[in-house]
């Protein structure tokens, strides 16, 4: 085992006395000011299990999660086993299910995962609160202990099961303590399933120090057997074992890329050196100045050809903006967060081969371990992912800083780098603190101005959006079974996964809010200047990126024909084995739609002005059209023709810019801002009365509205008229394409 020597005024310092509330304050002071967090992506299913386990607490995943476009059993939805919700449970029933209790009980949480770290690093490296440090001030460890998700808890067990099972090997083989051990892993196991790639750490480490069989086999029992309990019981209450039905998901569902193996392994990466990112930090105290020099030149000269080779290597989806790996800033944050991974692979390799031992040995493993889950075996790759890494990557960090320079360290070199570590992670708790409380905000403010008195207010989406509207009494969309009646209202949150399709002409806009979250670092999405995606690679390459948070937008429309969903199931063989949904297309029955019927002469005098249109002689068709308007004054379809004829006249003289907008508003009146179309004919009656910005504004409500109800090609002819407005073009040479 490594020998603890520490130098001797490190002994006599007085943090290096009270290291427990050293750390407690640190934990305290950095995520103290996140309590009031609102609940956030997939914080919402664990709190729902923890509910739902209050009154059922033997069936922790019965009842119904509506999570994928429809209500589906909770089981088959919420892929993480129940510990963490158990947890959530106890603490609401003590303090009720606010969001301050609960982040609080998780800042507990986060010390005990803090204290473990420390007792092993007590064990393996002579600077134990310098790696507990480090280890804290990971994007990857402060991040998630924010949040209300089982990532920090499965830590917790799985770290205390290691200084357990190390202490039983030095201590006699005391069978009791690797049964302990063992108990602490299976509880990691059943808090996070990826927590099973860590096991065999345990039997390799009492192999290395033992070299022998010995009562430890005894603890390693006890993790498989709870893992066969778990397994049985839940094959038995659900009819199949969640354990194995985790894994089943994360292959079927595997997010792939563009660019293959290739762009994910860069990915895994560059999400390993982002997640970890004070290890960068040390890179000039851990290696000599031309190992750097010559790593740098090889990394960036890589990316400097690849860049100017004009590929993008795949690492954005198509759908994420690719062009963004033509920005050469974010180009660089990819290339040096990808260093950064290969650093980290790096400095595991180095000091495995100068010290030989066996904790090096381990440790390395260990980050094996953990990349290889996040990478390969997760269905996607995340920051989250990588905590697990966090303790491994501290101790061999400071493992070799002190083989490297022994006890000449000073307080001021250790405080150097992690300055600026801490900094940017507390920048990311900001920013992910603000997002996930734009979606609470929005929530209300939704509710506040927009739920009808006697009628029902809809939502799409999932994760806070969905955890609050449902808790202020909005009900979530289901393509399998929801009903629109009448007068209804529908929110829609712009980005999030998977959108349910409005029947064309069944929905009108009523409004729209935006919330720009307050920081200068990206943790989600693409944004104008990068792309990020803490919680999913899917939303970009890096787990974070310089650039705002982009804008959180969400449309309010209502309803003005009934609409009952009947979709079923694409794979309808598959969710009956508990798979999850798949719907290819929507289906619907749209009733009561509404039309617009001509009279007799009126339809006659706008057929004349048709063609009299088509034929180019415009004075002719504005002459019948007016004709039909004087048979039939509240024809939209009449309206919205002379509306466009007026504004865009091929001959100057006969545009009335003014009577185009009377006559555009009058059509919107009419069909109540349902239809793309006319609303794309008021934006231009404005463009060219000289009112750009409300042309503006109607080009977009237009735009999206089209979008929500299924018309990509309007979209999109509405977009290029669109982009000329914000070019401040005139109208006056705009035709529809």
């Amino acid at each position: 085992m490594h020998t603890v020597s520490r130098p001797e005024n490190l002994k006599k310092s007085w943090i290096s006395e009270r290291p427990r509330l050293v750390i407690g304050v640190i934990l305290v002071a950095c995520l103290g000011p996140f309590v009031n967090k609102a609940v956030h992506t997939d914080d919402a299913l664990f709190v729902w299990t923890g509910q739902w386990i209050q009154g059922h607490p033997f069936d922790f995943l019965g009842g119904r999660v509506n999570w994928w476009l429809s209500a589906t059993p909770a089981w088959a939805t919420n892929y993480n086993p129940p510990l963490m919700s158990y947890f959530l449970a106890g603490v609401a029933w003590v303090f009720g299910w606010h969001e301050i209790a609960l982040h609080l009980a998780c800042l507990a949480v986060a010390f005990m995962a803090a204290s473990g770290i420390y007792a092993l690093a007590q064990m393996w490296c002579d600077r134990p609160l310098l790696a507990t440090m480090v280890a804290i001030f990971t994007p990857a460890f402060l991040v998630s202990s924010t949040t209300l998700m089982c990532d920090v808890l499965m830590l917790t067990f799985w770290i205390w099961a290691l200084v357990l099972w190390e202490r039983a090997l030095a201590r006699g083989q005391c069978w009791w303590r690797f049964v302990g051990a063992g108990a602490l892993a299976g509880l990691a196991v059943l808090t996070k399933y990826s927590a099973v790639t860590l096991l065999p750490l345990l039997p390799v480490l009492a192999l290395l120090r033992t070299r022998k069989l010995g009562w430890w086999w005894l603890g390693l029992t006890v993790p498989l057997l709870m893992l066969a309990g778990y397994e049985w019981f839940t094959a038995r209450m659900y009819g199949r074992g969640l354990l194995f039905a985790a894994a089943h998901y994360a292959q079927s569902y595997h997010a792939g890329f563009s660019g293959g193996w290739e762009a994910r392994g860069i990915i895994g990466l560059a999400f390993a050196g982002g997640s970890l990112l004070p290890v960068l930090f040390f890179a000039p105290w851990v290696w000599r100045w031309w190992t750097l020099l010559a790593g740098g030149v090889v990394v960036f000269g890589v990316w400097l050809a690849v860049s100017r080779s004009g590929s993008n290597l795949g690492l954005i989806h198509p759908w994420q903006n690719p062009n963004l790996m033509n920005r050469w800033d974010f180009v660089f944050q990819v290339a040096l967060l990808t260093a950064a991974g290969l650093h980290l692979l790096l400095l595991g390799t180095a000091e495995l081969w100068r010290q030989r031992d066996i904790g090096s040995a381990i440790l390395a493993l260990w980050l094996v371990s953990v990349l290889v889950f996040a990478v390969i075996l997760n269905w996607t790759v995340s920051a989250r992912s990588f905590l697990p890494a966090a303790p491994a990557a501290a101790i061999l960090l400071v493992r070799r800083w002190e083989s490297l320079r022994g006890n000449s360290l000073s307080v001021a070199s250790m405080i150097g780098p992690l300055t600026p570590a801490a900094a940017i992670a507390l920048t990311l708790a900001v920013a992910d603190f603000h997002l996930a409380n734009s979606a609470r905000t929005a929530a209300w403010q939704i509710i506040s101005q927009y739920k009808p008195a006697n009628h029902r207010m809809w939502f799409e989406g999932h994760g806070a959006f969905q955890y609050y509207m449902e808790k202020l009494g909005g009900q979530a969309m289901d393509i399998e079974r929801s009903v629109l009646q009448r007068g209804d209202v529908v929110a829609l949150p712009w980005i999030g996964y998977g959108r349910i399709p409005l029947p064309i002409g069944s929905v009108g806009w009523v409004g729209h809010l935006q919330f720009r979250p307050g920081s200068w670092m990206n943790v989600q999405n693409a944004g104008e200047r990068g792309a990020a995606g803490f919680y999913d690679a899917n939303s970009g390459p890096v787990p974070f990126a310089l650039g705002a948070v982009p804008p959180q937008d969400y449309y309010v429309v209502k309803v003005f024909s009934r609409v009952e969903y009947n979709t079923r199931p694409a794979n309808r063989q598959e969710v009956l084995g508990g798979g999850l949904p798949v719907y290819t297309n929507a289906s619907f029955v749209a009733e009561d739609k509404r039309t617009f019927p001509g009279k007799p002469e009126a339809i006659k005098q706008s057929q004349l002005a048709s063609r009299f249109e088509a034929e180019g002689k415009i004075q002719e068709a504005i002459q019948h059209y007016r004709a039909a308007l004087d048979v039939d004054s509240n024809n939209p379809v009449v309206l919205d023709n002379l509306a466009w004829i007026l504004a865009t006249g091929s001959r100057p003289e006969l545009r009335k810019n003014e009577e185009a907008v009377r006559l555009a508003t009058r059509a919107v009146e009419l069909t109540d801002g349902t239809q793309p179309v006319i609303l794309m004919t008021l934006a231009t009656a404005y463009a060219e009365a000289g009112q750009l910005p409300k042309a503006v504004q109607i080009a977009e409500v237009a735009r999206v509205l089209a979008l929500l109800t299924g018309q990509p090609d309007v979209a999109a002819k509405i977009d290029r008229l669109l982009g000329r407005y914000t070019a401040r073009q005139t109208a006056g040479t705009t035709t529809v394409p």
